[in-house]
C-alpha cells in the first residue's frame, strides 16, 4: 500500500491511489472502533491513524531493514546491560510493607 500512497500520484493515477489508501485506511479503521469499543474506551486516539501509516510505519521498516541487513551480516550483538549507580528513594508506603515482610 505504501509503494502505491508514493507512485501512484507520480504515475498520474492520483484518484486511484487516493481510493486505495482510504479503503486500506477503512480497513484499518474498523477493527480499531470495534476494539475500542469492546475495551470501553474512547475512540478519539483512533484520529491519529492516518499519521500512523506515514510516521510510524516507516519507523518500523526502517528497524526492520537493519534488523535483517544486520542478521544478514553476522553481526552478533551484545544485550545491552543497565549500568545501575546511585540509590533511589523507597516508594511512599514501601517501608511499611517491608517492616510487614520482616516480622
Amino acid at each position: 500500500m505504501d509503494v502505491v500512497a508514493i507512485f501512484g500520484p507520480l504515475t498520474g493515477d492520483l484518484a486511484t491511489a487516493l481510493a486505495y489508501w482510504l479503503v486500506f485506511l477503512a480497513m484499518q479503521v474498523v477493527p480499531g472502533i470495534v476494539a475500542f469499543r469492546l475495551d470501553g474506551e474512547r475512540l478519539g486516539p483512533l484520529l491519529a491513524l492516518p499519521l500512523q501509516q506515514f510516521v510510524y510505519r516507516q519507523l518500523m521498516y526502517l528497524v526492520v531493514v537493519q534488523s535483517v541487513m544486520t542478521a544478514v551480516a553476522g553481526a552478533r550483538l551484545p544485550w545491552h546491560k543497565l549500568t545501575r549507580t546511585g540509590i533511589s528513594a523507597p516508594a511512599a508506603g514501601a517501608s511499611d510493607i517491608r517492616a510487614d515482610r520482616v516480622r
